[in-house]
């Protein structure tokens, strides 16, 4: 029995054509010895293995100060990744086996496609050729990303295989990156097959010899399109492969970090990290210093890295060379990532929407985009007047200066209330209006602080519907506020959402722009979905462009 591991690689990357199966290698700071290649039925191969240094665990030590002797033993890991070509050496396609806990990091980092093995296991598991297949039980695990206002990461597993909406994926907001269930197919596939970037399966009595089989037999799977016929919205984002727009791509990034814009980009783990182990991170210029950061945070990568290189003169292949590490207590590397893969966000260029994430460059569907910017152009403005701010207005003292000038709204900026519904204290509304307007208001467009917004906005709503006790701290509160008993309307038994109203008042220079303009795309997203949330419970909800020049 073979379980394999099965990336595609690239044909071309960083604008070159890769031809060898050495152009594929990673072998950084790795001694790797490189094996004759070999050739078979369909195929052409060669071997790469890596041994690392024999050592000990790092935890002995700290038993020793307890136990004294305790036994131990000196061991190396052993690495092996095995580069496969089909076809001729100019126009065939090459894969990559990596064997070992550490074969995967002998590949050259973004040599391979994204979300191969996805759409190849989706393929597998819902073939149109197939019959009888039991559509409420094809997965066990389905991993996603969701963007909001910290990236949230998940792998979602059940005890036997379940239908696709067992786990409760948000097809508008969460990026699918893998699945996991049993292929039609068990005879070719084994039971389970599980694809994300890569394709993992296993084959039961698999020969060496057979491995181009086993490489053209993939490539057929992933180039059928049955996964379009349920799971076709995940072609709403597709990769960039045109290396003229790379380029451009790549451009606007090195824009963005020498222009230090933050609300653009963010740096994070690019794959779910084991939190267990990790302790902090490294960023390669303070590797030597012992420095270590809680979490990773691009404001603070390029105040590092100005110091040492000017901003204006940062690269694309330095960021691809350069890594970040993940280091658990002991200062051992847990995971290691380049600094290009760790970046993360989206860009407008031409017109077009892009993505950023773990090294690679994702289109967003035009139709998609339409839809999005239609819906949100659909939100109705506020009609409420609340005045203009300055560019250097702080939204604690716009909300101030907002409640001292109209007597018929309160101040409740930073008045939170503890509940056992929620976790952390939940802010009623930064204002509210004698017309039952609830007004969260949030200063500038970054994708980050919106998408605070609007969760902020929804979870108040939420409890005051649902939360008796809330509510009736909700209403202790503002009596504590309200002397002359203009904003008595949270006393009732049941509440009527449909006579509250949720505005959205974001503070920005608007140049003359629309919400649906102006918006960045993960906030668009995450604003159609709290705003349909919001109306299915019967709220209101508009939105309010406050000038900030």
């Amino acid at each position: 029995m073979a379980s394999l591991t099965c990336y595609r690689l690239k044909r071309r990357f960083d604008g070159e054509r890769m031809t060898s199966f050495e152009d594929f290698l990673n072998q950084e700071e790795r001694q790797v010895r490189s094996l004759d290649p070999v050739a078979g039925r369909n195929f052409s191969a060669r071997l790469f293995v890596a041994l690392g240094q024999a050592r000990e665990p790092p935890w002995v030590e700290f038993l020793r100060a307890g136990f004294g002797e305790v036994p131990s033993k000196r061991s190396s890991s052993m690495a092996a990744l095995l580069v496969v070509r089909t076809g001729s050496r100019s126009s065939g396609t090459f894969f990559a086996f990596p064997f070992g806990s550490g074969g995967r990091f002998l590949i050259k980092p973004g040599v391979w496609e994204r979300g191969y093995g996805l759409r190849t296991a989706l393929n597998l598991i819902f073939p149109r050729t197939a019959t009888g297949l039991d559509d409420a039980a094809r997965f066990v695990a389905v991993d996603t990303k969701r963007r909001a206002s910290d990236t949230v990461r998940s792998r979602r597993q059940t005890s036997r295989a379940t239908a696709f909406e067992a786990f409760d994926v948000d097809k508008l907001r969460d990026v699918v990156n893998a699945a996991t269930g049993p292929p039609a197919d068990v005879e070719t596939w084994g039971n389970r097959i599980s694809g994300g970037d890569p394709l993992h399966f296993t084959i039961d009595d698999l020969h060496f010899g057979d491995i181009g089989d086993v490489c053209l037999r993939v490539e057929a799977a992933h180039r059928r399109t049955d996964y379009q016929d349920r799971f076709g919205w995940l072609d709403h984002v597709q990769p960039v492969t045109d290396q003229e727009l790379l380029e451009e791509l790549e451009a606007e990034v090195l824009e963005i970090l020498r222009n230090e814009d933050t609300d653009t980009l963010e740096l994070g783990p690019p794959e779910i990290v084991d939190w267990e182990r990790v302790k902090s991170f490294r960023y390669h210029f303070e590797a030597a210093k012992g420095i270590t950061h809680p979490e990773l945070r691009l404001s603070d990568y390029l105040r590092g890295a100005k110091q040492r290189t000017p901003l204006d003169e940062i690269d694309v292949p330095s960021l691809r060379r350069r890594h970040i590490e993940a280091v658990d207590g002991d200062g051992t590397t847990v995971h290691r990532w380049t600094v290009w893969r760790c970046f993360d966000g989206e860009l407008t260029l031409g017109g077009a929407t892009y993505i950023m994430d773990d090294g690679d460059f994702f289109l967003v569907a035009n139709d998609f985009v339409k839809a999005l910017d239609d819906y949100i152009a659909g939100i109705p403005e506020a009609a409420l007047d609340l005045p203009a701010a300055s560019s250097q207005t702080r939204e604690r003292e716009y909300n101030e200066g907002a409640a001292t000038a109209n007597r018929r709204l309160l101040l409740l900026d930073r008045k939170t209330i503890s509940t056992q519904a929620s976790t952390t204290p939940v802010e009623i509304c930064d204002l509210l209006s004698d017309k039952r307007q609830l007004i969260h208001v949030k200063r500038h467009l970054g994708a980050r602080d919106l998408s605070h917004l609007f969760s902020q906005g929804f979870v108040s709503a939420e409890l005051l519907q649902t939360d008796l006790a809330f509510r009736a701290m909700v209403k202790q509160r503002i009596d504590e506020l309200d002397s002359k008993g203009t904003f008595q309307f949270f006393d009732s038994a049941v509440l009527r959402t449909s006579d509250f109203e949720i505005i959205y008042a974001i503070l920005a220079n608007w140049r003359d722009r629309p919400l649906a303009t102006a918006l960045p795309f993960f906030s668009k997203v995450n604003l159609r979905r709290t705003a349909g949330d919001l109306l299915n419970r019967g709220f209101r909800v508009s939105c309010l462009r406050v000038p900030a020049a």
